[in-house]
């Protein structure tokens, strides 16, 4: 009769500020949440059953301070099953930086070992949010890794349309050819005009984001400012428009540059809701 049924999937269990909730590709995984705090807790069974062992604790790494920042992000290697590599998206203090991290589980994934860890990337945060953090491998095996525009508010450095700073982008890395990583032979700079790193830019903050398992799109939550929330279907080379535009709609001027920018696919303003 399509009627939807919900039960409880973890019902014992209590976690502090998650921000993920994931399995790794291995068949009948178990679930992973991670905690802004810098904990990732191992799920096994469901419901009244489940039970939870401590995956990796970076607490003494992370600087979850700013209201923003901590433990953002999670990726399983797509080789997980054999290598048993795993990626994590952390802000560290003094200077606030955002940080990419590989890590390797010496048990056949039952935990990460924190001496493991080697940084892939290193970003300055010159404000205290708008960290992104969000990361996760796509359908064509590279590491897409999101980051705000520095945070503030307006975006007072211009990092959004900045296409030689890694803020305000989504970045796409090679993570198998060499050490750090290497660059997609077709990301849009290659050839020059900013980073090579960047896939798409003019991003405010893409918080939260996934690929469609049916047709492989990239699909961005990007957070608003004042007046409006923004979803956008995200291809190789976007100007995404901020902070030239929010939504749809120019920011703080009446007329504004639209040529060479996407628009969103919805945006919905804060008599809606907000992000």
């Amino acid at each position: 009769d399509g009627a939807v049924v919900l039960h409880p999937l973890f019902a014992e269990q209590r976690f502090n500020q998650p921000v993920a909730l994931l399995q790794s590709p291995k068949v009948n995984s178990p679930w992973y949440v991670v905690e802004k705090g810098g904990r990732v807790l191992r799920l096994e069974g469901e419901g009244r059953e489940a039970k939870s062992s401590l995956f990796i604790d970076l607490g003494a790494r992370v600087d979850a301070g700013p209201m923003e920042a901590g433990l953002l992000g999670m990726a399983f290697h797509p080789a997980f099953a054999r290598n048993y590599l795993v990626y994590l998206s952390y802000t560290r203090g003094r200077p606030l930086t955002s940080v990419l991290a590989r890590y390797k589980s010496p048990d056949g994934g039952r935990t990460l070992d924190p001496a493991s860890e080697a940084i892939l990337l290193e970003v300055p945060q010159p404000y205290g949010n708008h960290n992104g953090g969000q990361i996760a491998f796509g359908p064509d095996g590279y590491l897409y890794y999101g980051l705000g525009d520095g945070g503030a508010a307006g975006d007072p450095q211009g990092n959004g349309q900045n296409t030689e700073t890694l803020l305000g982008a989504m970045l796409r890395l090679d993570i198998d050819r060499a050490t750090p990583y290497a660059i997609p032979p077709d990301n849009p700079f290659v050839e020059g005009g900013g980073r090579p790193e960047i896939y798409a830019w003019g991003l405010r903050n893409p918080w939260r984001w996934s690929f469609d398992r049916q047709s492989g799109g990239l699909w961005v939550g990007d957070v608003g400012q004042n007046e409006w929330e923004e979803i956008d279907r995200v291809a190789k080379g976007d100007n995404l428009g901020w902070n030239v535009r929010e939504g749809k709609h120019c920011f703080r001027t009446e007329r504004c540059r639209r040529e060479g920018m996407v628009m969103p696919v919805v945006e919905y303003s804060h008599e809606f809701g907000c992000s």
